[in-house]
């Protein structure tokens, strides 16, 4: 199993293609499987180098007991880019894996070409949103509540609360829990609420709203037809210098499971547009 020494840890690494540099960083909770599910490792490969990893906390990559806000990760990134020789690189995100893209983008502007924000919400704009509209938020609450999990509308984003009931469940409701979760996606999920991961979520750790709107890449604002997070996605249409949006019908938060064709045709045609507009630099 691949694993790359970055930001004095170990993270689990997979890697396939040659030509521009493409980062892909999953979300919360999630590993670097969704990637080859929706096939956006095999079909990117085609064109570019691409590289994947599991977020430290999460899958194959080392738990570290903090660490986990957005700054956080995106220093990860940036350090893996130079574990892998990446001077710049095109950065796909998908839910927190796409405030950690925007962050990288933000810390480091000379390094990142092009960013796409799967279906993010950030925490200095949460302000936008309502999920109790969400009808997926809803079942996950009547799931997670027959477990013992109590979730609220107004603390919907709040990880932390989530993290620390799970921990506190009986014998009997963590039975529940494993059997809706999955044995597999319960061990890991235990070891990431025993890490501040939960909390360091909520916070903007110095992704303000004005750092969002300072992005001058280009950046593919890419969500559900159906999306909670849709206020977002109008936000950062209107606000920042180079940014379009693109919807992947019959999908709600996770467009790259939901719908993975529709989803990955955005995707590859966005990263077209950016290599066009940069061989025309070029020729210029």
């Amino acid at each position: 199993m691949p694993h790359r020494a970055v930001n004095g840890l170990r993270l689990h690494v997979q890697q396939a293609g040659e030509g521009p540099d493409v980062i892909l960083i999953h979300g919360v909770t999630g590993d670097l499987s969704i990637w080859f599910l929706c096939r956006a490792m095999q079909a990117l490969a085609a064109d570019y180098r691409v590289t994947a990893f599991d977020l430290r906390g999460h899958g194959y990559s080392e738990v570290t007991p903090s660490g986990y806000t957005s700054a956080d990760h995106a220093a990860d990134v940036l350090a893996l880019m130079d574990e892998i020789g990446a001077d710049r690189a095109r950065i796909v995100g998908h839910s927190f894996g796409a405030v950690i893209a925007a962050h990288t983008a933000v810390l480091a502007p000379d390094r990142v070409e092009a960013v796409v924000l799967s279906d993010p919400y950030f925490p200095a704009l949460r302000h936008l949103e309502d999920v109790s509209r969400w009808g997926h938020w809803q079942n996950f609450r009547r799931e997670a509540e027959d477990a013992g999990v109590i979730l609220s509308d107004e603390h919907w984003y709040d990880l932390g609360q989530f993290f620390d009931q799970v921990l506190h469940l009986s014998d009997d409701d963590m039975l529940k829990f494993r059997r809706a979760v999955g044995l597999p996606g319960t061990e890991r999920l235990l070891r990431l609420c025993q890490t501040t991961c939960g909390e360091d979520t909520k916070v903007e750790a110095g992704l303000t709203v004005d750092r969002i709107g300072s992005i001058h890449v280009p950046v593919l604002a890419l969500y559900g037809e159906a999306s909670p997070f849709l206020a977002t996605a109008d936000y950062l249409v209107e606000h920042l210098p180079d940014c379009r949006r693109a919807l992947v019908p019959g999908a709600r938060h996770r467009a790259p499971e939901e719908n993975p064709e529709a989803f990955l045709a955005a995707l590859t045609s966005f990263l077209e547009s950016v290599d066009s507009a940069r061989a025309m630099g070029d020729a210029q």
